[in-house]
């Protein structure tokens, strides 16, 4: 019964990779619209004389998406000890790290929404003369929350798997 449930953690964890990689590398995280053209603005390439805050964000979506990269190798891991031995009380420890991983990059990608959420109102820059202040949220930013949602759900069913599975 838990090499479907471990399958399901797989799909989950490239899912919200996928998420977290579209968002990370896209411009749209603040938009704004001068004379019915919309512009947006990304945290790649970094922006370092934007704000602290907004340095905050990109540091912890890149932080986010490198966190990946041990996340799917724990993964490979334990799948192949799943598929190979079942699931044993050996291969725990990897559970509860891809637990772990989840959990801190669901952590860092809703503290770098809510540092855009809540200085998106107050973002503005200058270009001869003109300033532009109403920006708003661009999709890049709700791609991070959606990221963070299935990244939750993953944790949680390696949470389950690790408690109730693997004896």
């Amino acid at each position: 019964m838990s090499r479907p449930k471990v399958g399901a953690i797989g799909a989950l964890i490239v899912v919200s990779f996928i998420l977290c990689a579209v968002a990370t590398f896209t411009k749209n995280w603040i938009n704004w619209t001068i004379l019915y053209h919309t512009y947006g603005i990304g945290i790649v390439p970094y922006h370092s004389g934007i704000g602290g805050w907004f340095s905050a964000a990109s540091w912890m979506m890149f932080i986010s998406f490198g966190l990946f990269f041990p996340l799917i190798l724990i993964y490979l891991h334990a799948a192949y000890k799943v598929h190979h031995h079942g699931c044993c009380h050996s291969i725990r420890h990897n559970f509860h790290g891809i637990s772990l991983l989840c959990s801190l990059i669901v952590i860092l990608q809703a503290i770098a929404f809510i540092l855009m959420a809540v200085n998106a109102s107050d973002f503005s820059f200058g270009i001869q003369g003109f300033n532009y202040v109403n920006a708003i949220l661009g999709s890049s930013a709700y791609l991070t929350i959606s990221s963070a949602v299935v990244a939750t759900v993953a944790m949680s069913l390696a949470g389950h798997v690790s408690r109730h599975d693997c004896h």
